[in-house]
């Protein structure tokens, strides 16, 4: 029975001649399904499953992750615990556009690099993410990723449903209303209160807060506006009771 011989600082590539002595570990006699890196070191070539039925309206075959991926333009459902499904979404969502070729698919800097081809003829580069699945109860700012559950070849990125003005200095607001900062730092604040007897915002816009429940004080009244436009701006460690989610189906206090 042959006794197996670590291979290190591999540097005469491949050679059927024999030597006195028997084999340099430095030299191979044959590799298969391999290849030799920078440092010398024996390294296996990508291997793929062979099949030839892919999941019927997809295009492609890439191995990355234990998994064979296709793709496709819209969400193909495949029962098939080896495949997974890219959807790849045509630029302009006003063409309908079928996926007519994929060029090139391999692993790059962890992720997926496809090149596709569409029935329009443009042909498109793509670097598929695969950012973490959806977990509730988690605040997501604005323009997170995330995966659903329940893989669907999407990638989902979360934007605000709040309808929201921005805010304007000397503004009258009223309980309810609905502000967004001027530079957006992904929360929407409500008017909880108001006092006086014209009561507005500040000539100044205050600082924001980014903790969940924090309240924003802007003090002032058309009758007697302070020349410095001040604010003032307390947090708060505790999240009221009841606090709106990113996705706004739920009741919002304070900020949002």
């Amino acid at each position: 029975m042959p006794t197996p011989f670590p291979l290190f600082g591999l540097s005469t590539g491949i050679t059927r001649l024999r030597e006195k002595g028997g084999a340099s570990p430095k030299a191979l006699y044959d590799l298969v399904n391999g290849y030799i890196d920078q440092s010398g070191s024996p390294v296996s070539r990508d291997g793929t499953t062979v099949d030839y039925i892919l999941p019927a309206g997809t295009k492609g075959l890439c191995a990355f992750e234990g998994k064979l991926h296709v793709f496709a333009t819209t969400v193909v459902t495949v029962s098939n615990p080896k495949y997974a499904v890219n959807v790849l979404v045509y630029p302009d969502p006003s063409v309908s556009a079928s996926l007519v070729k994929i060029h090139f698919a391999r692993p790059f800097l962890g992720y997926l690099y496809v090149v596709a081809e569409f029935s329009t003829g443009l042909i498109q580069h793509y670097w598929l993410q695969s950012p973490a699945a959806w977990t509730a109860n988690t605040v997501y700012g604005i323009n997170a990723t995330v995966s659903p559950t329940v893989d669907n070849g999407l990638i989902y990125t979360a934007v605000t449903a709040i309808t929201a003005n921005v805010w304007q200095p000397t503004t009258a607001y009223n309980v309810g209303d609905k502000i967004r900062p001027s530079t957006d730092n992904g929360y929407i604040y409500q008017v909880i209160s108001v006092a006086g007897t014209n009561p507005v915002s500040g000539s100044t816009e205050p600082t924001w807060p980014t903790q969940p429940g924090a309240e924003v004080f802007e003090e002032t009244d058309t009758t007697t506006v302070p020349s410095t436009g001040q604010t003032t701006t307390t947090s708060s460690t505790t999240i009221p009771p009841v606090v709106i989610d990113r996705y706004g189906n739920s009741v919002q206090v304070n900020s949002v």
